[in-house]
């Protein structure tokens, strides 16, 4: 009885612990990168950014939000909000403490990010103020169409 009161303890344990670690992540998420030293760089648009760390140099996305394109926009509306929503991007960077956590890679290469200036997350800054939409992956859509509806 006493070896299974123990099994039931340490199931318990390991249970708590890890509810533990799950709401602390929820409310003080640990910024890997920003805590190895590495900083923000040239914003290339409105999710796309530049990492440095050390003497390294890379793209990395911005999960979490997708903005319309600057460089190879359709129209002329997705190239405007485009514009817009970099510049406004580079206006959040500018002075702010970032916090950056690693999510991998995607499949071109890019480091993928989470993205919290002054605790604040740029993907949800950027979708309230309508420059950006919510991207969970898959499929972009079409800024074209959904601007010009």
């Amino acid at each position: 009885m006493g070896r299974r009161m123990s099994a039931d303890l340490f199931t318990y344990l390991v249970l708590l612990v890890m509810a533990l670690w799950a709401v602390a992540q929820t409310f003080a998420p640990y910024e890997g990168l920003s805590d190895a030293g590495c900083r923000l760089g040239h914003v290339y648009d409105g999710d796309t950014v530049e990492l440095i760390c050390g003497d390294g140099r890379e793209r990395a996305r911005i999960v979490g939000l997708d903005t319309p394109e600057t460089r190879d926009a359709v129209c002329a509306e997705e190239a405007a909000l485009g514009a817009r929503a970099t510049d406004r991007l580079r206006k959040l960077v500018q002075g702010a403490q970032p916090g950056i956590t690693d999510l991998g890679h995607d499949k071109y290469q890019r480091r993928l990010i989470r993205l919290r200036l002054n605790g604040t997350d740029v993907a949800e800054t950027l979708i309230a103020e309508g420059l950006a939409v919510a991207y969970p992956g898959g499929r972009r859509i079409d800024w074209c169409e959904r601007l010009r509806t």
